[in-house]
């Protein structure tokens, strides 16, 4: 064998075996605390991008979708606030003419007040601050949305640059081939197929790095425009994902969960709470409303002037009018019922969906990373030896190149599904895992 070979082979065994060790540990989340010294450093906050608990305080802050949810519910807290009040009061001016000069004749002018009877100021109250409740659970649906979504993006965002850096790895060991292969064929131990078939590789991984730096690019942006920031706006480099509870979960507890802290579930609830007492108002709107009046009573003759005083009830008559609203108004409880069934109904089947998903994301994820990766880092390893001594061939060598690359990928996505169904569960039952 020759010397040039030699060195060759012993290069790419040597680039393929550090690759293949730096492979073999995950990067750490956490970073190494300093033993040396006991000084207190104080905690600096994460940049933005780095952690996924900074993008989302950035987007509750940000967001315009999340801001108009919070102004509704200021202008149904504003709605609240004089649901109870009094319509306003009447002014009429009344002028009496006699013909008969010993009758004079005035004006009467009355300023007159409704007053609603039987409770009805307290329930138009009740149902406004329903409707009050109602929209909260709206706008903290809206927030819950919000962060999911930021809390994949974020995903996908740390998935693609961790795909980026094993694609790294893979364009250096790509480039060890070749020129192994190239010191092969001059030494005369090889054929140029080898050296056009490195050279493939080589131009495939590139390719796919590219392709890479697309995806990594369009999940920056997407946390831009869930953030409110300029396209292109620089983000920091993600350190770590979220972490999946260990613990198996429950879809019973989960939905009892959901039934106490789903804002989705809150706001159809209150929208039933609100169509209840409408329909209670509804029922009263038979019984009569009081209305008085008072003001001066002005004469011709020049003399002081009286007084005028008025009572009035309004009549409520069946023409419809009253038996229609009712019907409506039972109508409407009737569909909030319905519609807080229905809700509930797919809070359970999309939590049952999205359990059944991350069960199965964390099984094979536990499989790859603790079973299929470390035997085809083995198989890598062997086949790399073999090659760097001279026995086999480039091709089993790029074969368990590749297995070992898809299975790192492989990983990725299956994390990245663990994230997507752990941000969806986190949505539906109201709070984080």
């Amino acid at each position: 064998m020759s010397s040039g070979f030699s060195a060759g082979a012993a290069a790419f065994a040597i680039i393929l075996a550090a690759s293949a060790a730096a492979q073999d540990q995950k990067p750490s989340a956490k970073p190494q605390k300093a033993s040396a010294s006991k000084l207190v450093v104080p905690v600096q906050p994460a940049p933005l991008g780095a952690t996924v608990e900074s993008v989302l305080a950035a987007g509750r802050q940000l967001n315009p979708a999340l801001r108009a949810a919070a102004l509704d519910t200021s202008a149904a807290a504003a709605k609240a606030a004089g649901a109870d009040a009094l319509d306003d009061p009447m002014i009429s001016d009344s002028y009496q003419y006699y013909r008969n000069p010993n009758v004079f004749s005035g004006h009467a002018v009355v300023v007159t007040q409704a007053f609603p009877l039987w409770g009805k100021r307290d329930l138009r109250r009740e149902a406004a601050l329903a409707d009050l409740d109602a929209m909260r659970g709206r706008e903290q649906a809206a927030r819950d949305a919000l962060d999911e979504r930021i809390k994949v993006a974020f995903a996908q965002y740390y998935v693609a640059s961790r795909a980026l850096a094993v694609n790294r790895e893979v364009i250096a060991v790509s480039r060890g081939m070749r020129a192994a292969a190239e010191t092969r064929y001059g030494a005369g131990q090889g054929d140029q197929a080898a050296v056009i078939k490195a050279l493939g590789e080589e131009t495939t991984v590139d390719i796919e790095a590219a392709r890479l730096e697309g995806d990594r690019a369009a999940a920056r942006e997407a946390l831009n425009a869930l953030l409110a920031h300029p396209a292109g706006a620089p983000l920091a480099e993600p350190l770590r994902l979220r972490r999946v509870p260990a613990a198996d979960l429950a879809i019973a507890s989960l939905v009892e969960r959901a039934r106490g802290g789903s804002p989705a579930l809150a706001a159809s609830g209150a929208e039933v709470d609100a169509a209840r007492t409408r329909t209670t108002l509804a029922e009263k709107a038979w019984y009569p409303d009081l209305t008085v009046g008072a003001g001066p009573l002005i004469q011709t003759n020049n003399r002081p002037p009286g007084v005028a005083a008025t009572v009035g009830l309004n009549i409520p008559l069946p023409w419809g009018k009253e038996a229609s609203e009712q019907q409506a108004a039972t109508a409407q409880l009737g569909a909030a019922q319905q519609r807080y069934d229905a809700a509930l109904l797919d809070i359970q089947s999309a939590l049952g969906e999205a359990l059944a998903r991350l069960k199965a994301a964390r099984q094979a994820d536990a499989l790859v990373a603790r079973k299929a990766l470390p035997e085809a880092r083995a198989a890598l390893k062997s086949v790399t030896a073999d090659y760097a001594q001279g026995r086999g061939d480039l091709a089993a060598t790029l074969d368990a190149q590749h297995r070992v690359h898809d299975l790192e990928l492989k990983l990725l996505q299956l994390e990245l599904d663990e994230q997507t169904m752990l941000a969806s569960i986190e949505r539906l039952i109201g709070g984080e895992l």
